[in-house]
């Protein structure tokens, strides 16, 4: 089968190898002049890990990444809210984003993956998908794959009326070498009314770092933020953040603000199909983002070596158009929660935090579970009080190494 992946990003690559080695005559293409991720670091659970199985790609995964154990969450005074501590047995690795691409692109054939290639349209309701490039002259395939990320040309196509909705947050993201954590197998975050502050150690005495401050969408206060700025807005924060600032080299620091994508009714168009990013964006509240686009690429894949075309899209479409809406929406909900700047409410919610017994954050989210994969997260189970209104939540969920 001739299929075609759009987008040279986690979810774009993994599949891509994961078909090439089914024997299918597979093209990535990437709109950039070269295949490079944004973002600091990222982390890999056992969702991902476990449907992988045996795979190289796994181990490989194993190898390059530090293995947490654990969570810890602080007041912005260090004063500990809540720990949580991963199930023994499972793994959770976080790694930079660019050595993720850099491992995955290894198990992609040589010369498939076509850079400077702009896919300007997809026109989705001929019998076969057909591709319109900037540069380059059209194609046809027998199946089209949108991995494009967040602003996806392929989902307008599928989907014009898709919205991407801004979180009401910015976020700074870094990497430090160096770091001299003390403890390399736990992260640590620190929830303050200025703001979230998160530290997680990679291999090799690194670390990567992140940042997230209420703000409005491209709001001007923050465009020209560098490093003296984070300094100073974050100096009364415990010393932990105040030396990895200092650590932090002048250039280096990415600034996003953050969105999420209203939850599509469906992944799928004749021969056409979404996945990651392009298919439900979500905050990286859940440290979800890569790990469920890798999953979508590894049951799309074996979907498609278990049926015939149609059924295998219909079956793809059913496992993950459900399960992701849970992981957009929960994701929203946590960062909600973390994101509070009220002082009240900030107080409320901290004083729930500590009181609540560590059985409710410590264990695995049911809903992965209904896919027999393990993950670190803690649920929280509190009612916080807003300034004219009383707001239930059921139920929060985080993982630990989060995917800033």
């Amino acid at each position: 089968m001739k299929v075609a992946v759009i987008g040279a990003g986690i979810g774009g690559l993994t599949v891509a190898a994961l078909l090439q080695e089914q024997g299918h005559d597979v093209k990535v293409f990437e709109r950039k002049t070269d295949i490079k991720e944004v973002g600091a670091g990222i982390g890999i659970g056992d969702n991902v890990l476990k449907k992988l199985g045996n795979h190289d790609l796994a181990k490989g995964i194993k190898n390059a990444g530090q293995n947490l154990k654990s969570l810890n969450i602080y007041s912005d005074k260090g004063d500990l809210l809540t720990s949580a501590k991963l199930k023994e047995g499972t793994l959770n690795v976080t790694l930079s984003r660019q050595s993720l691409i850099e491992l995955i692109s290894s198990y992609v054939k040589p010369n498939t993956v076509f850079t400077d290639y702009e896919v300007t349209k997809v026109d989705v309701q001929s019998e076969l998908p057909m591709l319109h490039f900037s540069k380059h002259a059209s194609q046809t395939f027998d199946l089209c794959i949108g991995a494009d990320g967040i602003h996806s040309i392929v989902r307008k196509a599928l989907f014009p009326d898709s919205k991407v909705i801004y979180q009401g947050y910015t976020c700074f993201r870094g990497m430090i070498d160096e770091a001299d954590i003390m403890n390399q197998y736990t992260a640590d975050e620190y929830w303050g009314r200025r703001g979230r502050v998160g530290i997680v150690p990679l291999i090799n005495n690194q670390a990567y770092w992140f940042i997230t401050i209420n703000a409005n969408e491209k709001d001007p206060k923050y465009v020209s933020f560098e490093k003296p700025h984070l300094q100073a807005y974050f100096n009364h924060y415990p010393n932990q953040v105040r030396a990895l600032l200092d650590k932090q080299s002048e250039t280096g620091i990415i600034k996003n603000d953050l969105y999420d994508l209203k939850p599509l009714t469906s992944f799928v168009h004749r021969r056409t199909v979404l996945l990651g990013d392009a298919a439900h964006a979500m905050t990286p509240n859940m440290g979800q983002g890569a790990g469920q686009a890798m999953e979508d690429a590894i049951v799309l894949a074996n979907c498609i070596a278990s049926y015939d075309l149609e059924k295998a899209l219909q079956r793809y479409n059913k496992l993950r158009v459900k399960h992701t809406k849970k992981v957009i929406k929960r994701s929203r909900k946590v960062g909600n929660i973390a994101q509070k700047d009220n002082k009240l409410v900030v107080a409320l919610r901290n004083a729930i935090m500590k009181r609540m017994p560590k059985r409710f954050f410590s264990g695995q989210t049911k809903f992965l579970y209904k896919t027999k994969e393990l993950d670190l997260f803690f649920s929280l189970k509190m009612c916080l009080f807003f300034k004219k209104s009383v707001v239930s939540v059921k139920s929060i969920s985080v993982t630990v190494g989060r995917g800033f």
